[in-house]
């Protein structure tokens, strides 16, 4: 309302027009319209509501008034009733007496009939006990159980009343009644039997009797029930009347009276006298105590299942004890007969599947936990496993059971146990296979006696690698068959860490063996008759170390082979685990292969040192050095190329370039000067350019002479500038050479300044400092860090200034 104040203000403040007026009244007209309603309506709702509650108060008031007036007159009657009649305590007393006089001997007359019925009784239970329950169907049970029970609750009520007798009554009462404890031994003997045949009953299609049986246990747990509601209300009846009693007692005597108590035992309600008053008053007819037979089934079938898997271990024992878990079709079929036929004939509330269902899980959990402990192998701890899952699946798929209700039958601790100790097994297991294996691959490997194999394709190879794997396949297969995810996982990241450890140990050889052959070719070109005989190196070194280049990418193949095999068979969690432990072991192979290729290139480099230390020497010029390099590269990369995996040859002559050329750029550390007059030194790196180019294409496929030489070869095509180009144009060939290859080093610029005899010392520094600009550049650094295995061979280059 303010608001519409304040703008009818502002409005009224402006130089506006009649016409402009008439539109802002019609405006608040409006609105105050739709105030009114809305006011209005809201009202009228809570003007309704105040209308209902008034009438349901007035109601209340009705009621309650009325209640007054019916309690008036029942009280009144009531006074009216004890004086109109006269004598009416006499009539009363008399009346009280009359009953007592016909309850003594209805009384005498049941005692007399006792004997008579005790023996019927009996009789009929022995012919039940017997008989067998599943061929005669028990016939007289209802009728057993009516007289049983009707001579128990006679003497119930008639203990209670020689409790408030005379001892002499006791004895006689308990005299009276010793027998009935026998009767009810065998009554319970017969239940006994017949809880422990209930399954087999159903299936006998005795129908009636398992109806009777439980009619006899609702009857005697509704009767339970009712005399425990019963006896809480004579007992809350007489803690009451205690206490009522007490307050009327004077203080002194009440603390003396209730410190006598406390010397006493503790009162047991409800007592003798509230049980003997409820039966004069008829509200006892039956029973005084709870009988409990429906914890007596339960007890007796907890009892029958756990008997039925004593007998199931005593079955299987010894080394038949695993065999449990392939025969155990019978416990589904008990649950399953429980499900569709016992569950119809028994009382709803007690949903006796879900009792079965926990007893049998109980006895069953007990008995995988003991194949648990037993230290199973590893064959049987995957049947453990898989019967875990089984029986989840089972209970799920056919006895429609929500999974979040299934427990595992062996435990999440245990469970977890099994997990560790498969795995420890396996690792022991395939630990020893590998060391096994890794012996005798590594002595064929040092003793060099024979050839490695060549497979159809003329490629070399090892047996090591393929019985490895062969192990490895066998394992991960049997670990998928126990459909445990984890296991599969666990089986596949301990074999790729037995794979990384062996691939450190074939790291190791390879380095040992390449270092070995390179110090006896130095100890032969020193001296060939005076060799020591530790040094000796047998031949075929070569051959070996393709051979184990080609086994790393099999090795990588069959990994790859089991990530994706297996992969597929898990959760998307899973099988990102697989795939970080396979690319571990990826990495490992790559690191072999990696060692392999560089003592193929140690190898066939050393061979070629003589060539290599002449190069920027007077006698280069003019020489041959170059043409003995390719002519001996040619010679290797020839022998080399049939028998070498056509994926490990494509990385290796790229190697072998990367080598070549680093190698010749590592000449400069020798001190040389280059001759540029009359352009002798260009002439002479186009010559042995020429020739390397020429043997290099003769090894690479068309697709891939950008990928293997161009890169490369243009490394040399900056060199060959650096060294001839006028020296006001460096710098900025330096920067295109950055921009074109950021892992390159100052070291390079360098060595090929102080190479060239036309730039002074000072020159060189001051060209050295410019070129650290594109060095220190953040471009070139976060390109450089872009950069992971694209790396020419001209970061490796280290110029030692002389």
């Amino acid at each position: 309302m303010s608001t519409n104040v304040d703008n009818l203000s502002n409005f009224l403040k402006n130089d506006i027009s009649l016409e402009k007026i008439r539109e802002i009244k019609d405006q608040l007209t409006k609105k105050r319209s739709t105030v009114d309603y809305q006011l209005s309506k809201v009202s009228e709702k809570y003007f309704e509501d105040l209308q209902d509650s008034l009438k349901l108060l007035n109601f209340s008031q009705k009621s309650v008034q009325s209640i007054r007036d019916e309690i008036t007159e029942v009280s009144k009657l009531s006074e009216e009733n004890s004086t109109s009649i006269e004598r009416y305590n006499i009539i009363f007393n008399a009346t009280k007496i009359y009953e007592m006089i016909n309850n003594t001997s209805t009384i005498y007359e049941k005692i007399a009939q006792y004997k008579q019925l005790i023996e019927g009784i009996d009789s009929m239970l022995t012919e039940a006990l017997a008989e067998d329950a599943l061929e005669t169907g028990c016939p007289d049970l209802l009728q057993i159980h009516y007289l049983l029970t009707m001579t128990r609750d006679f003497q119930d009520q008639v203990a209670v009343m020689a409790q408030m007798s005379t001892d002499d009554v006791q004895r006689t009462t308990h005299k009276l009644f010793g027998n009935i404890s026998l009767l009810v031994d065998k009554f319970d003997q017969l239940l006994e039997s017949l809880i422990y045949d209930i399954v087999e009953i159903v299936r006998s299609e005795q129908k009636s009797l398992v109806i009777r049986l439980f009619k006899v246990l609702d009857l005697e747990e509704r009767e339970d029930l009712k005399i425990a509601a019963v006896r809480n209300i004579i007992k809350k009846k007489e803690i009451e009347l205690e206490r009522s009693s007490v307050k009327k007692i004077p203080n002194s005597k009440n603390a003396t009276r209730l410190a006598g108590k406390s010397l006493q035992t503790e009162i047991e309600y409800p007592t003798n006298e509230g049980l003997y008053s409820e039966i004069l008053n008829g509200t006892i007819s039956t029973r005084t105590s709870i009988r409990g037979y429906k914890t007596f089934f339960l007890n007796k079938l907890r009892q029958s299942i756990e008997d039925m898997f004593v007998e199931v271990r005593k079955t299987y024992q010894g080394d038949k004890v695993f065999e449990v878990l392939d025969n155990m079709d019978w416990l589904f079929n008990e649950l399953m007969v429980v499900k569709e036929h016992l569950s119809k004939y028994c009382p709803e509330g007690w949903a006796i599947f879900n009792t079965f269902y926990d007893l049998y899980y109980e006895e069953l959990h007990l008995l995988i936990n003991e194949l648990v402990e037993s230290e199973p192998e590893t064959i049987f701890i995957l049947d453990i496993l898989d019967f875990d899952k089984t029986f989840q699946e089972t209970m799920v798929k056919d006895f429609g059971m929500s999974k979040k209700n299934i427990k595992s039958i062996i435990g999440p601790e245990q469970k977890e146990t099994l997990f560790k100790d498969y795995l420890n097994l396996i690792i022991a297991k395939m630990t020893e296979w590998i060391k096994n294996l890794e012996k005798a691959e590594f002595d064929v490997f040092l003793e060099r006696s024979t050839p490695p194999h060549t497979d159809v394709d003329g490629l070399l190879f090892l047996d090591g690698t393929k019985t490895c794997f062969q192990m490895f396949t066998q394992q991960v297969e049997v670990a998928a068959g126990s459909n445990q995810a984890k296991i599969l996982v666990g089986v596949i990241e301990q074999f790729c860490d037995l794979l990384i450890k062996r691939q450190s140990d074939w790291d190791d050889m390879i380095s040992d063996q390449v270092r070995k052959l390179l110090r006896y070719n130095q100890l032969y070109d020193m001296d060939p008759q005076n060799i020591p005989e530790d040094a000796e190196c047998p031949g075929g070194l070569l051959e070996y170390l393709i051979a184990a280049a080609n086994d790393q990418m099999r090795a990588a193949d069959y990994t790859m082979a089991i990530s994706n095999k297996y992969g597929a068979l898990v959760s998307k969690a899973y099988t990102k685990e697989i795939s970080k432990h396979t690319e571990s072991a990826l990495d490992g192979f790559a690191d072999v292969v990696k060692s392999s290729l560089q003592g193929l290139l140690s190898i066939m480099f050393d061979d070629m040192k003589g060539p290599y230390s002449e190069i920027f020497s007077k006698t280069w010029y003019s020489g041959t050095h170059v043409k003995l390099i390719c002519d001996t590269l040619l010679e290797y990369l020839t022998d080399i190329r049939p028998q070498m995996s056509s994926v490990v040859f494509n990385i290796f002559i790229g190697n072998v370039i990367d080598e070549t050329f680093l190698r010749f750029v590592n000449v400069m550390n020798e001190g040389h000067s280059f001759k540029t007059k009359k352009n002798k030194f260009l002439d002479a790196m186009k010559r042995d350019f020429e020739l390397f180019f020429s043997l290099f294409n003769k090894f690479v496929s068309p697709d891939q002479k950008e990928e293997i030489i161009h890169r490369r070869f243009r490394v040399m095509e900056y060199f060959m500038d650096f060294s001839c180009e006028p020296v006001d144009e460096i710098i900025e060939t330096w920067g295109e050479f950055m921009s074109e290859y950021p892992e390159g080093t100052i070291d390079f610029l360098t060595a090929i300044l102080s190479s060239r005899k036309d730039i002074d010392s000072s020159t060189r520094k001051n060209l050295t400092q410019s070129a650290m600009g594109f060095i220190n550049d953040s471009d070139r650094i976060l390109r450089l860090n872009e950069l992971t295995t694209d790396l020419s061979f001209i970061s490796r280059f280290k110029y030692e200034v002389k």
